[in-house]
């Protein structure tokens, strides 16, 4: 069976590693995303699925246009498989490859479509999340479900845990899905349009912690943005005024007081007030340091700390 690979993202080319290491799996073109200047240097820097392919990749500036799919028809590929891609891929794209498209979904669909089911499931503070194979159409994440891997949520796991958790688990969904297509047993599963829910695409504005809301609240948030971007705060130390980001954190719901005051602050560990209950920082990071544990912190600040 003859595959072409559609993936842009550092989870896409892990999911691209793993089915170039099948045997009986073909990859035989890549497509991903231009390269873009990133760093301070604003070189140019190829996308994390270029770096691990071993076939041809294109990097076209719109996949979706006549002349690429004119491309793409020379192939004569069997299946495309699109993982975090970052564009919408159109009909005509759509309708190039003998058995179709397959989209791998970080969420339980219809639950979560669009860009950032990973990070949304996490601020809603679900308790299972999974990924979902399907078959592509025009509408977005909507195509019949043809294989779905569910797994727990820990009320303590971050992002990075998480995904890194549910690309193990699209290397083993697709893997299935692309065997099921070459013994022809596929079962789709239409979507049921009545739970259907939106992942938004995050905003910097999400980032910043508000210290009025529910300590269970703030506690999501800090996972959905471990380690990356990281969720923040501004403190104050001594005179200076640093952006502080919270890397881990555990939920107190017994102690209270004023949001944004220190419940404590020295051996006994790092709990601030929230809006409800409280929160005890575990890993932080100050502007322009590593991240390192809330302990290690507060041995090395030694002027009065507060939040703004």
């Amino acid at each position: 069976m003859k595959i072409v690979f559609f993936g842009t993202s550092a989870f896409a080319a892990e999911v691209l590693k793993h089915l170039q290491q099948q045997k009986d799996i073909e990859i035989i073109a890549v497509v991903t995303r231009p390269d873009r200047p990133r760093g301070r240097s604003l070189s140019l820097s190829p996308p994390p699925v270029k770096e691990v392919s071993t076939v041809p990749v294109y990097q076209p500036e719109k996949a979706s246009t006549e002349e690429f799919a004119n491309i793409l028809k020379e192939f004569h590929a069997d299946l495309f498989v699109v993982v975090a891609y970052g564009e919408i891929i159109k009909t005509n794209i759509l309708q190039i490859p003998r058995l179709g498209c397959v989209n791998i979904h970080a969420s339980l669909l219809p639950k979560y479509r669009g860009a950032a089911p990973i990070h949304r499931a996490i601020i809603n503070g679900e308790k299972e999340t999974g990924i979902t194979i399907i078959e592509m159409v025009l509408q977005m994440d909507a195509g019949d479900m043809i294989e779905v891997i569910k797994t727990p949520m820990p009320e303590d796991m971050t992002f990075g845990e998480l995904e890194k958790k549910l690309c193990e688990l699209a290397c083993i969904a697709i893997t299935n899905t692309i065997h099921h297509f070459q013994k022809g047993t596929i079962i789709k599963t239409p979507q049921d349009g009545h739970l259907v829910t939106f992942a938004a695409k995050l905003t910097p504005e999400e980032e910043i912690i508000d210290w009025n809301k529910p300590a269970r609240a703030i506690h999501n948030l800090i996972r959905a943005f471990s380690p990356r971007p990281g969720a923040w705060c501004k403190v104050k130390i001594g005179e200076e005024e640093k952006r502080l980001k919270i890397k881990r954190s555990l939920v107190i719901q017994e102690k209270s007081g004023a949001p944004k005051t220190f419940i404590s602050y020295g051996k006994e560990g790092w709990v601030v007030a929230c809006g409800e209950g409280a929160l005890q920082l575990l890993e932080v990071q100050l502007e322009g340091k590593n991240t390192m544990s809330a302990q290690d912190f507060i041995k090395g600040i030694h002027q009065k700390i507060s939040f703004i």
